[in-house]
C-alpha cells in the first residue's frame, strides 16, 4: 500500500502518470527521466519504475497549442527560440543538429521565418519567433527520445494516446485515475499510481446560454480549418462577404485573424518586410473586425536590454508590506512601478501610458512600435520584471480582486512580445481594409444572437452610451477563464467533487485555477473537513492562477519541471524491492470508485 508520502509499494516499482503530453507534460518527462537515468545517478530500485502518459491528441508531445493540425503556418510561438525549450536553449540547438533534415522535410517552416534567406545560408535564430507547429516536431521527437530512453534502462513507459482521464481518486494501493478511449469510448482504469501530473493545459468554458451549439459561435480559434469552414458555410448562407468578430487581440486573437486571413498571401520587401496582402480571387477574405477592451495589441518588442530596477526593489515591496501588516498593497507598488517606467524611459512613460496607450488606435501604435522599438523594450523590460517579482502573491486578497479586474490585461499585454513580423502583417490587413479594430471597454460585453441569426455585440467603451456591433461569425480568442466550476474537463469536476483538488481562494476572494501547497507544486486536498497537501497530485502551468500573473512561460515549465522530478524521484529512491505487481500499473476494466 502506497504511504502518505507516495513512496512506492512493496512488491512492485513506483508508478508515474503524467496527464497531458503538451510542453508542460513533455518537460516534466523529460526532466524525471534525465533524474532518473544521467550519469551519475543511483541504480534505479528493482523492480524499475513504471511511466504513464495520457493524451486526448493522435501523438504526443506538441499538445493542443503546437500540434500540426491546430495551428497554421502563420501562427507564431509567443516566445523568441531562445527562451524555449525543454532546457536551456535546447529548442535551437535541435533545429541546428536537424537543419539538413528540416529544410528537406518542412522548408515552408523556414520560408515563413526567413523569408529572404536561401535555404542553404539558414542558421537558426535565438532571437526569432518560429511557427508552433514547428515547435511541437521539436517536442514531439523529445518525447519519443525520452521514452526509448527510459525504456533502455529498463523503465516501462506506457503512453495513451486519444484517451482522457475523466476522474481519479485516492485508494489503498496509492491513485487510481479512470481513462476512457476517445475512439472506442471503453473506459479502463489505471491503478496503483504513486505520483500524478495534472499538465492539461489552458481551458475554456463552453458557450454560454444561446450561443451554444450556434455554427456562427466558435468558442476558440482553434483548429483554423473549421474556423475557415464555419465562416465559409455562413457565407454560402448569406449570400455576402460575412463579417467576423474576433474577440481578443492577444496573441490566439492574431492567430484568429491571420486564419481568417490566410488563404490570401503577403507579398514581400527584397529584405523580408512584408510589404502588403493580396485576397485570393477564390475566396476573398470576410470583414474582420478585432476587439478587447483595451482595443490594443500586444507592443512589438525587440531583445531584453539590460536594466536593474531603481524603484521596484524588494526592499521597498518589504517596506509596503510592514505598513500593511505583511499584504502589499495595489497602489503603491503600482506608484513604484510608474516611477521606474519614468526614471528608465527618461519621462517618456508612465504606468498610465501602458494603460491607456496615447494612441488614437491599435494603428497607430503598432506602426509606432516598429518605427522605434528602443523606448518599448524598456517598457517592456521594466513590466516584465516587474511581473516575475511575484508581488501578486503577495497582494491582499482585496487588492488581487482588483489587479485580476483592471489591470492584470495590461501586464499580460505588455509582457507577451509580437513578433515584428505579426505586427506587418496586421498593419498590411489594415491597409487592405480586410481588418478593423475597437476598443471593448472594462465592462462586460453582451453577445446575443437576432433573428436572422447574425449576432450583436454591445458594449460602452468609456462606461457611456453603448455602441452595438453586427457580425455573422464570432471567434471567442480572449483569455483563459479561471474558474474551475466552468472546467469543461470530466476529470477536473470530479477531483473537484471529491475533493482531491481545491479552487486557490484567500479572504474569500477565489483568484481561480488548482490550490497548491506552499513551498512547491503538491495540489492541496481536502480529507476528513481538512486541507493539506495530496500525497499523489502535482500541478503547474495554467491550470493554476497564479502562473499567468508571476511566472515565464518557457522558462517556468522548466523551473517547476526540474522541481515535480526532483520530487517523483525521491519517491523512486525509496520505492520498495520486489517484483511489479502484474497489473501495478496497467489498464484493468473497472467501474471502481466511480
Amino acid at each position: 500500500m502506497a504511504t502518505a508520502t507516495g513512496r512506492g509499494t512493496p512488491g512492485r516499482g513506483v508508478t508515474y502518470c503524467i496527464i497531458g503530453t503538451g510542453f508542460s507534460g513533455t518537460c516534466a518527462l523529460w526532466h524525471l527521466v534525465q533524474r532518473l537515468t544521467g550519469p551519475g545517478r543511483p541504480p534505479l530500485p528493482a523492480p524499475a519504475p513504471t511511466i504513464v502518459t495520457v493524451e486526448r491528441g493522435p501523438v504526443s508531445g506538441p499538445g493542443y497549442p503546437y500540434a500540426e493540425d491546430n495551428v497554421q503556418l502563420a501562427h507564431r510561438c509567443n516566445n523568441e527560440a531562445g527562451s524555449m525549450g525543454l532546457h536551456g536553449t535546447d529548442f535551437v540547438n535541435w533545429m541546428a543538429e536537424n537543419t539538413p533534415r528540416l529544410l528537406r522535410e518542412c522548408p515552408e517552416y523556414i520560408r515563413e521565418t526567413h523569408p529572404a534567406t536561401e535555404p542553404a545560408a539558414w542558421r537558426p535564430d535565438a532571437r526569432e519567433f518560429y511557427p508552433r507547429a514547428l515547435f511541437g516536431r521539436y517536442l514531439g521527437e523529445r518525447f519519443q527520445e525520452a521514452v526509448e530512453r527510459a525504456r533502455a534502462h529498463g523503465i516501462t513507459v506506457r503512453p495513451y494516446v486519444r484517451h482522457e482521464a475523466v476522474d481519479g481518486f485516492t485508494a489503498a494501493d496509492g491513485f487510481r485515475v479512470l481513462l476512457r478511449d476517445l475512439d472506442t469510448g471503453r473506459e479502463a482504469t489505471v491503478t496503483g499510481v504513486d505520483r500524478v501530473l495534472l499538465s492539461t493545459g489552458h481551458w475554456q468554458p463552453g458557450a454560454p446560454g444561446r450561443l451554444a451549439g450556434h455554427d456562427g459561435y466558435l468558442a476558440a480559434p482553434y483548429p483554423p480549418d473549421a474556423v475557415r469552414a464555419a465562416v465559409r458555410d455562413r457565407a454560402r448562407a448569406r449570400g455576402e462577404r460575412p463579417r467576423v468578430f474576433v474577440e481578443g487581440m492577444g496573441p490566439s486573437g492574431i492567430d484568429a485573424i491571420l486564419t481568417l486571413c490566410g488563404e490570401g498571401e503577403f507579398t514581400y520587401t527584397p529584405d523580408g518586410h512584408v510589404a502588403g496582402y493580396r485576397p485570393a480571387a477564390h475566396h476573398p477574405p470576410p470583414e474582420v473586425v478585432a476587439g478587447s477592451r483595451s482595443g490594443f495589441f500586444p507592443p512589438v518588442r525587440g531583445p531584453l536590454p539590460p536594466y536593474e530596477p531603481h524603484h521596484l526593489t524588494e526592499e521597498n515591496l518589504a517596506a509596503i508590506r510592514r505598513s500593511h501588516h505583511g499584504h502589499l498593497r495595489l497602489e503603491p507598488v503600482l506608484d513604484l512601478l510608474d516611477k521606474e517606467l519614468r526614471l528608465a524611459t527618461g519621462g517618456a512613460v508612465g504606468w498610465a501610458d501602458v494603460t491607456r496607450p496615447p494612441y488614437a488606435g491599435a494603428r497607430d501604435k503598432l506602426a509606432d512600435d516598429l518605427r522605434a522599438s528602443a523606448t518599448g523594450d524598456l517598457v517592456h523590460a521594466v513590466v516584465l520584471k516587474a511581473r516575475r517579482m511575484r508581488f501578486y502573491h503577495q497582494l491582499a486578497p482585496a487588492d488581487k480582486a482588483v489587479y485580476d479586474r483592471l489591470f492584470d490585461t495590461h501586464v499580460i499585454r505588455t509582457a507577451v512580445p509580437m513578433p515584428a513580423a505579426n505586427a506587418e502583417k496586421l498593419l498590411a490587413l489594415m491597409d487592405a481594409g480586410v481588418l478593423t479594430t475597437v476598443r471593448l471597454g472594462y465592462g462586460t460585453p453582451r453577445t446575443e444572437t437576432g433573428d436572422d441569426g447574425t449576432f450583436r455585440i454591445t458594449y460602452a467603451p468609456d462606461g457611456g452610451a453603448p455602441v452595438t456591433l453586427r457580425a455573422d461569425c464570432v471567434v471567442r480568442a480572449r483569455g483563459q477563464d479561471f474558474a474551475l466550476d466552468h472546467h469543461p474537463s470530466p476529470l477536473v469536476q470530479n477531483l473537484l467533487r471529491r475533493g482531491e483538488i481545491v479552487p486557490h481562494e484567500e479572504g474569500g476572494y477565489a483568484t481561480g485555477g488548482i490550490a497548491l501547497a506552499p513551498g512547491g507544486y503538491r495540489v492541496l486536498r481536502r480529507a476528513g473537513g481538512a486541507l493539506g497537501p495530496s500525497p499523489h497530485l502535482s500541478s503547474y502551468g495554467p491550470p493554476v492562477r497564479f502562473w499567468q500573473n508571476e511566472k515565464n512561460y518557457a522558462g517556468a515549465f522548466v523551473e517547476a519541471a526540474r522541481s515535480v522530478a526532483d520530487d517523483w524521484t525521491e519517491a523512486a529512491a525509496n520505492a520498495g524491492p520486489g517484483a511489479a505487481a502484474v497489473d501495478g500499473a496497467g489498464l484493468v476494466s473497472s467501474e471502481t470508485g466511480r
